[in-house]
C-alpha cells in the first residue's frame, strides 16, 4: 500500500496491462518470423496469429487502462503500449492482406491479357 503522494517503484499489480504487452509482443514475434523464412511456408497462419494477438492486446489493454484508474495509475503506461502496438499490428496485417490480394489480382489480369493475345 502506498501513502498519498508516493509512487510505487516495484512491479505493477495490473495483470491485464502485463497480458496486453505480452500479446502485443507475441504478435510482433509472429510477424518477425517472415524475416527468418519460417512464416513463408504458410503466411496466412502467421498473419492470422498476429491479428488474434493484436485483438487480445487491444482488449486487455483497455481493461488494464480502466483497472489502472482504480490502482492510482499503476500499469496504465504498459496498457497504453499494448493498445498502441495492437493497433499497429492490425494495420500491418490489413496492409499485408491487401498487398497479397493486389498481387493475386494483378497476376490474374496479366495472365488474362496474355491469353487474349
Amino acid at each position: 500500500m502506498t501513502v498519498a503522494g508516493e509512487r510505487r517503484t516495484g512491479p505493477t499489480g495490473n495483470r491485464p496491462a502485463k497480458v496486453s504487452v505480452f500479446f502485443a509482443g507475441f504478435g510482433i514475434a509472429a510477424l518477425a518470423n517472415f524475416a527468418t523464412g519460417i512464416a513463408w511456408i504458410n503466411p496466412a497462419v502467421f498473419v492470422g496469429l498476429a491479428t488474434l494477438c493484436a485483438l487480445a492486446a487491444i482488449i486487455a489493454g483497455h481493461v488494464g487502462r480502466f483497472r489502472g484508474r482504480r490502482l492510482d495509475g499503476d500499469g496504465r503506461g504498459m496498457a497504453l503500449l499494448g493498445i498502441v502496438l495492437g493497433w499497429l499490428l492490425i494495420i500491418i496485417c490489413v496492409l499485408a492482406v491487401v498487398a497479397v490480394l493486389g498481387l493475386i489480382t494483378g497476376m490474374a489480369v496479366l495472365f488474362d491479357a496474355a491469353d487474349n493475345k
